[in-house]
């Protein structure tokens, strides 16, 4: 895992950091520019031409000095400065870029210059907080075409015209082939449109010492967090080593949605699989997922009705972990979802257990910390009753409902009640189909049923990230337009370790 950072918590770090000891804070923009003129210099050399494009603040200042340095390293590199600095930094590393000797344009003058080979774009840092304009927004279209033309973009920090906390980018944004994030990676970087405007993400060390760091920031998972977690599994061992899934789900219509819950559960090496359903789809289950157990379910108009809620109780007993919602339908009972979450065993809430939580008041108030609510944007809309702002707030609110909130996305949020974000931003465009939200449940309830000193918050990040690398060697395989969630769930044993 690494540690990433909101832009309010790095300005806070950044005061307490000048303060506490004294380093002026253009020594820090010195430290920022070196950084990235030398991953500039490492991977094109310095044999390009390079622009750096700079804007009037502390981005602006980045910018320059890297202009400067790269000159310095034997590169041949100009300037354009959207208008006069409106910081003391700034209007420095001006003077010092014009000693150095590099050319220092006017936005107007850029017109008959020709494409550079590599663009720096320290237009706008993570402040920015609406959409750019007029001279800054042209700059930012003659970026993306010289992209497409052949130049290279590094982005200072964060790509221009995008959101530094949500990863929300304008219609006008940089669209980079590497970011060099300062000291931590932004979330924005790794949220939203952020996973498509910044290239490769370069975090670099400014020096700022740990005891300045903020408390609790999101943990972003990386690849070699499933290994670290998920050992090989020993020879001498048995099914019950590893939990006892019940996943309370399907109706008619939607038993499918059942049935790639549980396979999903047994790829993720659920000990035990059984699916509580309608007696009616029963049968179907049994074919489509021949491994897992079925317990057929009272039910009215094809979903489960308010009688299962006391066989489903029954069923939970001796069971690791649960799963309520996949392919439920709105016409189950809401009796059926309450029997999973006072039963006190932890508990994926998923699809339409979320819709009835969001109609019944009553069953919001049984949510506890063991439970894993796993919402999209459109049910986290509806459970918190509003409209969503960013990913990272909206994860909070819904984590104050009294459940871990896996908020999924292309970047997927999990925050635990009191605190305690995780990041997951693996996974690919072949996973936006009906279906994928199903499985993770499955990998979810498996990974809940045989946790061992796991909280569920890291437990739902893990399943999260499992997920998305599953989709992206599915889609590795078949394309993002022919791979489907059972391809992801195929995919599933080649994630983790033998």
């Amino acid at each position: 895992m690494r540690n990433c950072i909101t832009p309010q918590a790095m300005r806070a770090m950044e005061q307490s950091y000048f303060q506490k000891t004294g380093v002026a804070s253009i020594a820090l923009m010195e430290r920022a520019a070196s950084e990235l003129t030398g991953e500039i210099l490492r991977r094109l050399g310095d044999g390009r031409t390079l622009l750096a494009a700079c804007g009037t603040g502390g981005n602006g200042g980045d910018g320059l000095a890297c202009a400067r340095m790269y000159a310095m390293a034997g590169g041949s590199a100009r300037a354009v400065l959207l208008s006069q600095p409106a910081t003391a930094d700034c209007m420095e590393n001006l003077r010092r870029a014009r000693q150095a000797g590099v050319e220092i344009l006017s936005p107007d003058q850029l017109e008959n210059a020709a494409p550079p080979g590599i663009w720096v774009d320290a237009l706008f840092g993570t402040g920015l907080s609406r959409a750019p304009q007029g001279a800054a927004a042209e700059i930012i279209r003659r970026i993306n075409r010289d992209r497409r033309l052949g130049s290279r973009v590094f982005a200072a920090d964060i790509p221009s015209g995008l959101d530094g906390l949500s990863g929300k980018a304008f219609e006008d944004c940089v669209c980079a082939d590497v970011t060099v994030s300062f000291q931590f990676c932004k979330t924005g970087l790794v949220l939203q449109d952020g996973l498509d405007v910044c290239g490769e993400v370069a975090a670099r060390d400014l020096g700022i010492r740990e005891e300045f760091f903020p408390r609790n920031m999101p943990a972003l998972l990386e690849g070699e967090d499933i290994p670290r977690f998920f050992p090989p599994r020993k020879r001498n061992t048995h099914k019950g080593v590893y939990g006892h899934v019940l996943i309370v789900a399907g109706s008619l219509g939607m038993a499918g949605a059942a049935a790639m819950c549980a396979m999903a559960a047994m790829r993720a090496g659920a000990g035990l699989t059984t699916i509580a359903c309608p007696a009616s789809v029963a049968p179907v289950l049994q074919t489509l997922a021949p491994c897992a157990m079925c317990l057929p379910m009272p039910e009215r108009n094809g979903a489960l009705s308010p009688e299962s809620a006391e066989e489903i109780s029954r069923a939970l007993s001796g069971k690791s972990a649960a799963v309520v919602g996949c392919g439920l339908s709105r016409r189950a009972a809401p009796e059926a979802v309450a029997a999973v979450l006072q039963s006190g065993i932890p508990a994926v809430v998923d699809a339409d257990a979320l819709n009835l939580l969001a109609e019944n008041p009553a069953l919001r108030k049984m949510l506890r910390p063991c439970h894993v609510v796993t919402p999209h944007p459109g049910e986290a809309a509806r459970l918190l009753g509003r409209d969503m702002a960013d990913p990272l707030s909206d994860a909070a609110a819904l984590a104050n409902l009294g459940a871990v909130a896996l908020l999924k996305g292309a970047c997927s949020v999990v925050c635990a009640p009191g605190g305690g974000v995780y990041l997951s931003a693996s996974g690919c465009a072949g996973m936006a189909k009906g279906g994928s939200g199903d499985a993770l449940s499955g990998i979810l309830g498996a990974l809940l049923a045989e946790s061992r000193g796991k909280t569920p918050a890291l437990t739902a990040a893990l399943a999260s990230e499992v997920h998305g690398r599953a989709g992206e060697a599915a889609q590795a395989k078949l394309g993002c337009r022919g791979m489907t969630p059972m391809d992801l769930i195929d995919a599933l044993p080649g994630v983790f370790p033998c």
